[in-house]
């Protein structure tokens, strides 16, 4: 009977660490009050108006984000299971919601995508490093609601950037030469187009993220944005 009881003991305290441990690695907003990172904010949401945007509870962008609009890079306190909150702006009506985990020194986008339902926060980690030799420095990012779940990008040549990206995924980075750059995305499994877009203007030395995303009318649209 003793020896039941021990056991009895045993079993209870480890569940209790258990749980300790689950409920620690879950907790909200664990923000390293030493480290520092750079976290850039982008509307991609045509139907979301202007947007306000909050990370761990500081108010980072009071406000006026609109769609299309990207924010430059904002030096932040880095943590774990940061809560990221795009409010509608003027209000405290949080119209989506996401995490972001990152380290010191680290670049970040946290780009708003969707509408009703489908409206969510995707973060994705940018390198900063200057492409070398006159070159442009691009990656992909597929948010579309409209399009199909996962696409093919290439150029105009037919040189393929990407087979199969997948919806709320990034390709990485590729280099291009400056100037113009027209894009055709394609449905992987259909093989319907879902659009050709044309970017001008690409210069040497910059570093490019084009994303898919909605515009108000349900179109399939890729937006540009830059980083450096």
């Amino acid at each position: 009977m003793k020896t039941t009881s021990i056991y009895k003991k045993l079993l209870t305290g480890a569940a209790l660490l258990i749980a300790t441990i689950t409920i620690s690695s879950c907790k909200k907003n664990s923000i390293d009050p030493s480290g520092q990172f750079n976290i850039k904010v982008v509307n991609a949401s045509a139907t979301a108006g202007a947007q306000s945007f909050t990370l761990a509870g500081n108010v980072l962008i009071n406000g006026g984000l609109n769609y299309m609009d990207a924010s430059a890079y904002i030096n932040a306190t880095s943590g774990k299971n940061m809560i990221t909150e795009f409010k509608n702006a003027g209000t405290n009506s949080v119209y989506a919601s996401g995490s972001l985990y990152t380290a010191n020194g680290v670049n970040f986008t946290v780009y708003l995508a969707g509408t009703g339902s489908n409206a969510r926060v995707k973060n994705f980690e940018d390198d900063l490093g200057t492409p070398n030799n006159g070159q442009v420095k691009i990656k992909f990012i597929h948010l579309s609601d409209e399009a199909p779940n996962i696409v093919t990008i290439k150029n105009s040549n037919g040189d393929n950037y990407s087979s199969s990206l997948v919806k709320n995924q990034e390709t990485g980075y590729k280099y291009v030469s400056p100037g113009v750059l027209t894009i055709e995305v394609d449905g992987l499994t259909s093989k319907n187009n879902v659009g050709n877009y044309n970017f001008t203007g690409l210069e040497a030395g910059k570093i490019y993220t084009l994303y898919l995303t909605d515009d108000a009318n349900g179109n399939v649209v890729m937006n540009k944005i830059i980083h450096n």
